[in-house]
């Protein structure tokens, strides 16, 4: 970007108050909308099923605000509820960006894949050849990917001491080392065996950073979202860009979350998008130019049980329905609930993303009987 641009750009966002609504509600949206509309549409009966399905849930049960796309055979369909900026009743956009909180980990793990498939790393590699001031010295980077570092969740510990600089707003990634060395080892899990852990996705995030030399936000847009068409999908910076200027803002109930200092961290979440762009992800999941075949056969290969019939495999969980192999992340932060679906055996998926905790979570069986 030039000088010129650059001060444009920083003008633009001084009078639009950083808005980001200007940016993907024009433009965005019009380029979604032939792009999206290309597709066929389900039959009558089915759309109708996905229709029915979340308006008795925006309705009725309360527990969807938000926007939802269905894929299947070149069919589409895709739609919203609610309010995206709750005060204002500013209506929810099917181009608007929404965080994704834990499915935030697809990113990160397809980052770390990447890494390993063009031989930058092993995802057998200790984690202290990157990491040496981490104090525990057995982890591999394959034991993160999986969660079975046994390393405790720094969301849910004491920080025993520790302190943000003078004028520092958000934890990074380093801080979350000096937690976690500061915590008591009866805080930790059993090594090897699966315990879900953020911890571990904020390290793997650093590891990409250290191996790439290059600011994992940056990775990601440049080797992920750019290479799948997501123009306007990234990792937020609030120290940059705060919080309280994104066009959709996370809710309790209709009570909007504050900021908060762990929101500065990269890798367990943090990455905003909308559900056409995480539809381009996963048609460029279908290809080979993003991930490898061999890569992504690995990358979704079950590392570890979670349920009776679930699995965790490497930032992706797994699971059989009626014979079909499907891979996804479920995701929540701060208002956000979010649901990201791939049939590997079927061209079929979808992603629903809401921002208005209140209720249960939307039954995943149901959307995925939604597309029979």
């Amino acid at each position: 970007m030039s000088r010129r641009h650059g001060v444009l750009f920083i003008l633009l966002l001084f009078f639009y108050k950083a808005d980001l609504n200007l940016i993907a509600r024009s433009t965005g949206a019009v380029a979604y909308a032939l792009s999206i509309d290309s597709h066929n549409k389900f039959s009558d009966s089915t759309q109708l099923k996905i229709e029915n399905f979340f308006d008795y849930h925006y309705k009725v049960e309360g527990n969807f605000n938000g926007a939802y796309l269905f894929y299947k055979n070149d069919s589409l369909h895709y739609g919203t509820r609610g309010y995206s900026i709750y005060s204002n009743r500013d209506s929810v956009e099917p181009s608007d960006i929404f965080q994704l909180a834990s499915v935030s980990k697809v990113f990160t793990a397809m980052s770390v894949m990447m890494l390993h498939q063009d031989g930058y790393i092993d995802i057998h590699d200790s984690v202290h050849w990157y990491l040496p001031e981490l104090n525990v010295k057995n982890l591999t980077i394959r034991h993160l990917l999986s969660h079975t570092s046994g390393l405790p969740d720094y969301f849910y510990v004491k920080y025993r001491g520790f302190e943000l600089k003078e004028g520092q707003k958000h934890l990074n990634n380093e801080d979350v080392i000096d937690i976690i060395n500061r915590q008591p080892k009866r805080v930790y899990s059993r090594f090897g065996f699966y315990d879900y852990s953020n911890t571990n996705y904020v390290l793997l995030s650093l590891i990409v950073e250290r191996v790439s030399n290059t600011d994992f936000r940056s990775f990601v847009k440049r080797y992920i979202c750019e290479p799948a068409e997501m123009k306007y999908s990234h990792i937020c910076n609030f120290d940059s860009l705060p919080l309280i200027n994104y066009p959709v803002q996370g809710y309790r109930s209709w009570r909007v979350y504050e900021d908060i200092p762990e929101n500065g961290t990269t890798g367990d979440k943090g990455v905003y998008s909308s559900v056409f762009e995480m539809f381009n992800l996963q048609r460029a999941l279908r290809g080979s130019y993003v991930l490898h075949k061999s890569t992504k056969d690995e990358m979704w290969t079950p590392q570890t049980v979670t349920s009776a019939d679930a699995y965790y495999a490497m930032g992706w969980r797994v699971k059989w329905i009626d014979g079909k192999k499907w891979v996804f992340h479920n995701g929540w932060w701060k208002g956000f609930r979010t649901y990201f679906w791939i049939c590997l055996d079927e061209d079929k998926s979808f992603v629903v993303l809401t921002n208005n905790v209140q209720g249960r979570f939307l039954s995943t069986l149901e959307m995925v009987g939604l597309l029979k």
